[in-house]
C-alpha cells in the first residue's frame, strides 16, 4: 500500500482562481427548486453555485464539510474517519 498525504483546504481559505474551480465542480450538482407560477402550473428552476455570493457557497461547503486541495479540487472523500 502506499499512503499519500494532501494537504486539504476550507473553501475560505483557496485563493480566487482555486474558488472558481469549486463553483465549476458544485455547479454539476445544482440546487432544484420549484415555484408555483400564475396559472397554477409547477416550474423547476436551478440555482447554480457559480451565480451566489462567496459567502454562501463557503456556507454551504462548510455545512457538508467540504475540504479541497490548493487547485480547488475536491478532496474530502479521502480523509480518514477519525477513530471514536
Amino acid at each position: 500500500m502506499i499512503r499519500i498525504n494532501i494537504n486539504a483546504y476550507e473553501y475560505k481559505e483557496l485563493s480566487e482562481d482555486s474558488k472558481i474551480n469549486v463553483q465549476i465542480w458544485l455547479d454539476e450538482f445544482p440546487i432544484e427548486c420549484e415555484h408555483e407560477d400564475d396559472n397554477g402550473k409547477i416550474i423547476t428552476e436551478y440555482d447554480y453555485f457559480s451565480d451566489m455570493e462567496d459567502n454562501t457557497i463557503q456556507e454551504h461547503c462548510e455545512i457538508n464539510n467540504y475540504l479541497f486541495s490548493k487547485n480547488g479540487d475536491c478532496v474530502h472523500q479521502y480523509k480518514e474517519k477519525e477513530d471514536e
